[in-house]
């Protein structure tokens, strides 16, 4: 890596290089990084070129490296160059989290959040969306617990709780709620059934079937046994679970069949042995909802988790 040479006064004491840096230049370095030429990196910050050659030299000239290999076809980071792209990421990240961090502040955006969610949301959705919303807003801090779908309605109601995340079927007196996402429901079998070769399932192909089901009060094993009673019969329950994960085992081993959002079994690799299959019927689509008391305004905090989880 070639040097060029400062030459200091004989008791000159050398400049720290923090007094050589400025966020500007450190955002071109990683920029030219990023883009795999200088041409490129300046077209993206909005500066001409010839600026931003200017910036780099300046840069070289007080440290005395070389930053760029300069050819006839443009111009790529050296190592050093390479070492400097680094630490510029990693620092543009720390200064997008203070100004966050600050706005948050100046908005009296900080405190804590009480988040109730389905089981269903955070094996899906919710955990992704949260490191997120996290990442930008440090000063927020989120509590968050798994409750069935009717014990969210109850703290909501009674004011124990910020936000809640579940599958609702219409309105909710006492309640505002807000689209999150929307699911698709799967009958799950294990793969020698002699249905898991069907292109799609009705409701009523599977009334004589043994089931593993998820606890009374969550949306779905609520809508399961309307579904069942709608038909005229009760369904066998073999075993009844706490998790997607334990449903999906127990279907594995062959002791029932069950019924969860598709999105979920994506991320159940782990269970190779379960056939998947869609429910042909109109309630198979569900829509989780965001949802807060109806007569009380959101505190900021909560009003921006809000915000980031519709997407706005």
């Amino acid at each position: 890596m070639p040097l060029r040479q400062r030459c200091p006064a004989h008791h000159e004491t050398p400049t720290p290089l923090l007094d050589h840096l400025n966020l500007a230049t450190l955002k071109l370095v990683a920029a030219i990084e990023h883009e795999g030429s200088l041409s490129r990196a300046a077209a993206t910050l909005h500066i001409v070129p010839s600026a931003a050659s200017r910036r780099i030299t300046q840069l070289e000239n007080a440290m005395g490296v070389e930053l760029l290999h300069r050819t006839a076809r443009g111009a790529g980071l050296t190592a050093a160059g390479l070492s400097i792209a680094r630490y510029a990421r990693a620092m543009m990240e720390d200064v997008d989290t203070l100004d966050a961090e600050l706005q948050n502040l100046q908005a009296g955006v900080s405190g804590r959040i009480q988040l109730v969610a389905s089981i269903s949301a955070i094996v899906q959705h919710l955990p992704q969306d949260l490191a997120q919303f996290l990442q930008q807003h440090p000063g927020i801090k989120i509590e968050l617990a798994e409750h069935t779908s009717a014990e969210i309605v109850e703290l909501l109601l009674q004011r124990k709780a910020d936000v809640g995340v579940f599958v609702a079927e219409g309105d909710i007196p006492g309640l505002t709620l807000q689209p999150y996402r929307t699911e698709r429901l799967v009958v799950i079998l294990p793969v020698h059934h002699r249905l898991a070769k069907r292109k799609r399932l009705r409701f009523e192909q599977l009334l004589k079937e043994e089931w593993v089901e998820l606890p009374p009060g969550t949306a779905l094993a609520s809508r399961v046994a309307r579904e069942a009673l709608a038909h005229g019969v009760r369904l066998r329950t073999r075993i009844q679970v706490k998790g997607m994960d334990s449903a999906s085992r127990m279907v594995q081993c062959g002791l029932g069949i069950g019924l969860l959002p598709q999105a979920s079994l994506e991320q159940q690799a782990k269970f190779p042995n379960l056939a998947f299959v869609p429910l042909d019927e109109p309630w198979a689509h569900r829509v989780s909802y965001l949802a807060v008391p109806a007569l009380a305004e959101p505190a900021p905090a909560s009003r921006m988790l809000l915000q980031a989880l519709m997407g706005l």
